[in-house]
Order: structure tokens, then C-alpha cells, then sequence
């Protein structure tokens, strides 16, 4: 992946305003995320985002393109996430190697949120970073409930 230096403020702007990621964060946040050096790379068609079992501890979101989500040793691809996804969070809280790939299925704009940009933002923002993760989360550990829950039900009916 490239970091991109060339996309002007305004930009970056217009990209962050269309992503569902920030639809929480008021005009004057999303600028300041632009303001405090916040990173943001392209990623080519094929290229790999995040490698499974490396180590780093930033998380991406996604703001333009689509990539898919691999595991090492299985053909079929998990899902796919487009913009306003994000990726990364597991190693990002737990500080651990990656547990997938994520590879771009066409040219991708991400934004790369580490502990750095994070600690150079104001609590309000960091907050609402904070909240899309857990309502993420959240939303995975209820996937997982229900999956849970229609098996049981399936097995009672044997």
C-alpha cells in the first residue's frame, strides 16, 4: 500500500461526508480528524490490506472500493466490505496478530486509525471512534447469538 500525500483537504473532506463510518460526526470532527495527520493510503486491485498473522495495530476503514476478506489455507472468501467498513479492530484492542487477509478487489482509499492519530484527537471524536467498534462488535456477538439459537432450535426439532 501507498500512502497518498497528493488528495487536497476538501477532497478528503467530500470522501469522509459520503462514508457511513462518520454519518455521527459533525462537519468541524470530521476536519479535525483530517487536521491531526490522520493517514490515508490506496491500496491496488489484488493487493493484500492486512496480512493474517502479522503484527500491527492499526485498524483501516475502508472509503472507497471494495476488498475481501480471506482466511490462509481456505478458497472461499469470508465476506466482502465496502466503503464504510472497517477492518482491523481485533489486533487494534487486543494487540495481537491478525487473525485474516483483507485484499483489495479494486483500487481502495483507506484511512489508517492507529494509537497515534487516536491519542492526537479530541475525547468527543475518540468516543465516537470508540462507538462504531462496539456497535460493530456488538453486532457480531448478536450474529453469532442467533446462529447459535436457530441451530439449537433446528436440533430440538430431530
Amino acid at each position: 500500500m501507498k500512502r497518498i500525500t497528493h488528495l487536497g483537504r476538501g477532497k478528503i473532506l467530500i470522501i469522509l461526508n459520503k462514508v457511513p463510518f462518520f454519518k455521527e460526526f459533525t462537519p468541524h470532527e470530521r476536519e479535525k480528524v483530517i487536521d491531526t495527520e490522520a493517514a490515508f493510503y490506496v491500496a491496488s486491485a489484488d493487493e493484500y490490506i492486512i496480512e493474517q498473522n502479522t503484527l500491527d495495530t492499526a485498524f483501516y476503514i475502508l472509503l472507497n472500493g471494495t476488498a475481501r476478506v480471506t482466511l490462509d489455507g481456505v478458497d472461499k472468501v469470508l465476506t466482502t466490505v465496502g466503503p464504510g467498513d472497517f477492518f482491523g479492530e481485533i489486533a487494534f484492542i487486543q494487540n495481537t496478530a491478525r487473525t485474516s487477509n483483507v485484499i483489495a478487489n479494486d483500487v481502495c482509499i483507506l484511512l489508517k486509525v492507529d494509537r497515534r492519530l487516536l491519542g492526537a484527537l479530541q475525547a468527543e471524536i475518540r468516543e465516537k471512534f470508540k462507538d462504531q467498534i462496539i456497535l460493530k462488535l456488538a453486532g457480531m456477538i448478536a450474529a453469532k447469538n442467533t446462529k447459535k439459537t436457530e441451530r439449537v432450535a433446528k436440533d430440538e426439532k430431530k
